[in-house]
């Protein structure tokens, strides 16, 4: 059985290998993608661990503190960086963005603690290496809930919008100028441009609001161009308030704006039916797909 020593607290704390933890690393030290690239990495970090029956924590700093807005819910994975092991020859670091077609270093056995740096879905590739079935939304309800401070909002939001709801989101990136995101897609080169794919997104909500008489609809964006268009075109929508950002490249986000992204993203996991819109140089986003996983429901993504 193999020792290793971890400075905790100006103590000197024994662990043996089997109880050494897999740690999911949110820091800033590298980038990790969005809100869903990271909980798509994180869940399947704690499938592996789950199947090699290793202690999961969660390091998730960047670029604000997750424990604010979500806490363990089954499972406890609170880890405060002091509690780390940093020793040049006592942990692993795991940097695997890259290995999204065959990430086999993600199911090694290991010794030692370990750093994983993940940000991808891979949970049919777990399943298959160790003949297991998770689910992804069953892994991330063992894993969270909504803290106090969070909870207080979704009831507001929740009590304004009702029980009988569709969810529709769109992400148009850079396309009708929001200069938000990375250089993934061109800003269309004019107004009516910008206009015509307005015009026809809002067309599509038009038509899917009316296959869901009497329930109401439920937009979520990732551009605020967008956000105050629908809301001119359709004054009956509900939106949740506040600015969006993309919390990779905005260096640092304040407290309504995380509170915006968490309260969407659990209201569009409540709705009855999920739908991402689609157009050609928009982002087929996962943000709704896996909000839709979370709550179990219907998810469609629709080209228009």
């Amino acid at each position: 059985m193999k020792f290793r020593i971890m400075k905790e607290k100006g103590f000197s704390l024994y662990r043996t290998s089997n109880t050494c933890p897999f740690v999911f690393m949110v820091d800033g030290r590298i980038p990790h993608g969005g809100m869903f690239d990271r909980l798509k990495g994180l869940v399947t970090v704690f499938a592996v661990s789950k199947a090699l029956g290793k202690p999961f924590r969660l390091n998730w700093s960047y670029p604000f503190v997750l424990s604010k807005y979500l806490e363990p819910n089954k499972y406890d994975w609170i880890i405060d960086e002091s509690q780390m092991n940093f020793g040049l020859l006592s942990y692993k670091n795991i940097i695997a963005y890259g290995e999204i077609v065959n990430p086999s270093r993600l199911c090694k056995k290991r010794s030692s603690e370990t750093h994983f740096y993940y940000g991808y879905d891979s949970l049919d590739k777990v399943n298959a290496h160790f003949g297991t079935d998770y689910k992804w939304g069953e892994l991330y309800r063992e894993l969270f809930r909504p803290t106090a401070y969070l909870q207080r909002y979704l009831e507001r939001y929740r009590t304004e919008i009702g029980d009988c709801y569709i969810a529709i989101h769109t992400r148009f990136m850079n396309l009708l100028g929001d200069k938000t995101e990375t250089a993934v897609n061109p800003e269309l080169d004019s107004d009516s441009q910008k206009n015509a794919l307005v015009a026809s997104a809002v067309n599509a909500i038009k038509k899917i609001s009316s296959q869901h008489f009497g329930m109401n609809v439920l937009i979520a964006s990732d551009s605020m161009v967008f956000i105050e268009e629908i809301k001119k075109a359709m004054p009956d929508v509900y939106i949740v308030p506040g600015t969006v950002k993309h919390i990779d490249t905005a260096g640092e986000t304040d407290d309504s704006e995380n509170i915006k992204m968490f309260t969407d993203y659990y209201l569009i996991s409540g709705a009855q039916k999920v739908y991402s819109l689609w157009h050609e140089g928009m982002w087929k986003s996962a943000f709704p797909e896996y909000a839709a996983r979370i709550g179990n429901v219907s998810f469609e993504r629709v080209e228009f």
